[in-house]
Order: structure tokens, then C-alpha cells, then sequence
């Protein structure tokens, strides 16, 4: 029998939070997806986040022969994030029921937290359920200014964190070298995100939107990854499904030359209550977990030259798929933290 969440993935709007620096290529990454949503007959529905008076990008949009086929609706002079009571949830309320299963695109204001933002979302559609789902959020980089943003974004690695997919834009404009530190910087920031490299935001839309939806059913929530003495790293994580035993340690024997410790407690499918779960040197060991209660599973893995996304995208599958065990709940607050 299909669980809850299943259904609502049936028949229910996906919604996708386009976020990103000023300048990054949003509008253009959205004015694509609605191309391509238009091209397999959908009716889909924008809610902009412009912070000034005037909505210049909404305008651009009725640029589309079929632009009267998109359900518009722009919030002005302020941010997502601090209207949560007001305009914003009445006017995704509005979008949620012209849609009826078609997607919803949120472009964020340059200027805005996205935490914040992906919060908000996600405490607006609580109050839809049935409706819509949030399938992905996906940050746009400026690459060309990307190394030199503290300046003007000092939280630009936070908003990284908020990911399932980050587009690396306007490659074009730098060199091979300045490219890689990008991606590095990126996937030091959120090593669980897929990373996209792109030229005026062209990146296959189809894929994309695909592969958003899928991460974002993800049930591993990474923290950005720390470098240690040694050349050692270490990252935590929260584990919202069990592991299956089995699958965790033919995983863990992959990586045992590089993965040399792992430590935390999990549910683990056949065993009641949470457990112990502990990585040493090739061996693995689960058994009951006797510290203070917790709500929460939570696991630290330390290694050397780990290869994050790989690791990380393998350890997905070592947990209980929802349809053979608990469908994941929808996190109300912010997707990492450091």
C-alpha cells in the first residue's frame, strides 16, 4: 500500500526553490525549466521574490508564446523569509490550487536567506498537505565572483548547505584552474549536493529536475565536511531511515582504506530501538545504544581522501527504501548545519 508521502508524490505539485547570489543566473535557469515544462504540456506556476518595488524578472517572463499559460505571482519589497503569516502563504495557497499537480517554481530575492527561505517553504506546505511536496531546492553560483564573494555574501557557504543541487554558472568567463576551486569550494560546503557546471544556465532541464526530485526524498543530512590534523577530514550526519546491516558494512569494507572510522547511533531495520553503530579499522559493530535518549539518529565518519558525494550517494542505498519501512518526515527547519 503506498505510503502517504508516495501518494502526494503521485498527485501533488513538486516544488522547486530556485536560490542564489544576485546576478547568478536564476531567472535565466527558471525562464528554462518553464520552456521545458510548457513542452510536455504542463501549466506551471511561479511564485518571484523581488526585493524592490518593481518586478522586473516577472515581467521577463511573459516573453514565452505560452507565457499565458503560467500562473504568476510575484511577492515585492521584502523576502519569503520574513513573510510567512502574510502574502506569501496566501499566494502559494492561490498558486497550489490553479496548478493542481503541475510544478511550482519559488525564485528567491538575491538578498535572501535561504535556510530561511526552505523553512518557510516547507512550513507553507504543511498547511497544504496533499498538495504539493517540496522537491528541490537548487542554488545558483556566479562562478566568476563565486572566490571573491566574502566580501558581499558572507554566508554564501550556508546557502550552499540549503542544496540538493548546486549549478555552477558562467563558467565561460573563467579558466580550467578557477573552475576546480569553485567545485572544491562547493562541494567542501555540501558535499551531498549534485554540482552542475553550466554557460548561461544551460544545463539539461529534464535531468535536472529529475535528479532534484529524487535528492531531495534523500534521508542524509550532511554538515559541511572539517578538515583535521594529518590531512584527516570529518563530517556528521543525521540518518532519518535505518541502515540495512548488511548493505552498510559491504559499503564501509569499499572504502576501508580511506574511511577509518565511523561512530554514532542509528536505527537499524531488525532491531529495536536506536543503536550503536560503530566503524573501526575494517570491522563493523552494531548493538544496543545506552546513552541519553535520542530522537534522532547521528553518525561521524572520519577519513582520508574520502571521495564525499560518491560515499555519501552509496550510503543512501544502504538505508531502508520508504516503501519497506517508514516513509521519511519533512524537516521543518534548516537542511544543515555547521
Amino acid at each position: 500500500m503506498p505510503t502517504e508521502a508516495a501518494r502526494v508524490r503521485a498527485s501533488g505539485s513538486p516544488v522547486y526553490v530556485i536560490a542564489g547570489f544576485l546576478g547568478s543566473g536564476k531567472t535565466t535557469l527558471l525562464k528554462r525549466a518553464l520552456a521545458h515544462e510548457l513542452a510536455r504540456g504542463e501549466k506551471p506556476a511561479v511564485l518571484m521574490n523581488e526585493f524592490g518595488e518593481v518586478d522586473v524578472d516577472g515581467a521577463v517572463l511573459y516573453e514565452h508564446p505560452r507565457s499565458s499559460d503560467i500562473e504568476l505571482q510575484s511577492l515585492l519589497s521584502g523576502c519569503i523569509c520574513c513573510d510567512l503569516s502574510g502574502a506569501f502563504t496566501e499566494k502559494v495557497g492561490h498558486l497550489l490550487k490553479k496548478t493542481q499537480g503541475a510544478p511550482l517554481f519559488v525564485e528567491t530575492t538575491g538578498l535572501a536567506d535561504t535556510g530561511q527561505v526552505v523553512a518557510g517553504v516547507e512550513q507553507v506546505l504543511a498547511q497544504h498537505a496533499g498538495m504539493a511536496w517540496l522537491a528541490s531546492v537548487i542554488v545558483m553560483v556566479d562562478a566568476p565572483r563565486f572566490l571573491t564573494l566574502g566580501a558581499y555574501w558572507p554566508a554564501a557557504d550556508e546557502h550552499l548547505k540549503q542544496a540538493d543541487t548546486v549549478v555552477l554558472n558562467k563558467l565561460d568567463q573563467i579558466d580550467a584552474r578557477q573552475a576546480a576551486l569553485a567545485e572544491r569550494r562547493v562541494r567542501s560546503a555540501n558535499p551531498a549536493a549534485r554540482l552542475v557546471r553550466a554557460v548561461h544556465a544551460d544545463v539539461p532541464i529534464d535531468r535536472l529536475l529529475a535528479r532534484s526530485a529524487e535528492r531531495r526524498t534523500a534521508t542524509i543530512v550532511s554538515s559541511a565536511i572539517k578538515d583535521s590534523t594529518a590531512g584527516y577530514q570529518s563530517g556528521s550526519f543525521r540518518i532519518l531511515r535505518p541502515f540495512e546491516p548488511d548493505r552498510l558494512e559491504r559499503w564501509l569494507k569499499r572504502y576501508q582504506r580511506s574511511v577509518v572510522r565511523m561512530k554514532g547511533y542509528a536505527r537499524v531495520q531488525g532491531r529495536q530501538g536506536m543503536q550503536d553503530v560503530q566503524w573501526v579499522m575494517g570491522s563493523l559493530s552494531i548493538g544496543p545504544y545506552h546513552g541519553a535518549k535520542q530522537s534522532q539518529a547521528k553518525i561521524v565518519v572520519i577519513g582520508r581522501r574520502v571521495p564525499w558525494q560518491r560515499f555519501l550517494e552509496g550510503l543512501e542505498h544502504c538505508l531502508v527504501p520508504p516503501e519497506r519501512g517508514t516513509a521519511p518526515r519533512r524537516r521543518a527547519g534548516k537542511k544543515v548545519s555547521r
